[in-house]
């Protein structure tokens, strides 16, 4: 599954807990972000379609600022997302190695909910950008450098959902989807 390239992460509308599904481009399930019920902070996996855990994205409780490790399947960390807490205007983040590193940039329009994954060397690893045609939020992301950790990158499009939107709630989402489709 994290072999693919091009992913659309699709957040269900009335699920207890944050659960997002993992597709490919032709629109095959490939598996399923899901949120601990109960955790000390915020907690994610990624599955496959038999359930088999793929990695994780743990946010930090105590921090400056919003910080999440993304694990793979053996619990080693792989990199860290981390989000600046204060900017003028939008937001930023960065993603850093094992070691500290920053190995990327996120440049965003946050009013277009567009988002490219940039290098030091300024090329592009990534874009992600929300589908506003959609009642539910739908990322597209797409991972154009060769090699680079896709799972690093669903880690990034996750912990950002989960932080610019940390004020719905899915009984909320799910109630103003349906109120949308009611008025079309």
């Amino acid at each position: 599954m994290l072999n693919s390239r091009e992913f659309t992460v699709d957040q269900r509308l009335l699920s207890i807990r944050n659960t997002y599904v993992l597709k490919n481009r032709l629109g095959e399930q490939l598996g399923f972000v899901k949120q601990e019920f109960v955790s000390w902070g915020p907690h994610f996996w990624l599955e496959d379609n038999s359930g088999t855990r793929l990695g994780e994205i743990d946010g930090k409780v105590v921090t400056v600022h919003h910080e999440y490790a993304i694990k793979d399947a053996d619990g080693q960390v792989r990199g860290r997302v981390k989000k600046k807490i204060l900017r003028l205007f939008g937001s930023e983040w960065w993603m850093e190695d094992v070691d500290g590193r920053e190995i990327a940039r996120i440049r965003g329009n946050i009013v277009h909910h567009t988002y490219d994954i940039v290098a030091p060397d300024k090329t592009t690893i990534a874009k992600v950008h929300l589908n506003w045609a959609t009642i539910k939020d739908e990322y597209c992301v797409e991972i154009v450098k060769q090699g680079f950790d896709s799972l690093l990158v669903l880690g990034y499009a996750i912990a950002m959902d989960h932080v610019e939107h940390s004020g719905r709630s899915q009984v909320g989402t799910g109630a103003r989807a349906l109120g949308k489709l009611l008025r079309i």
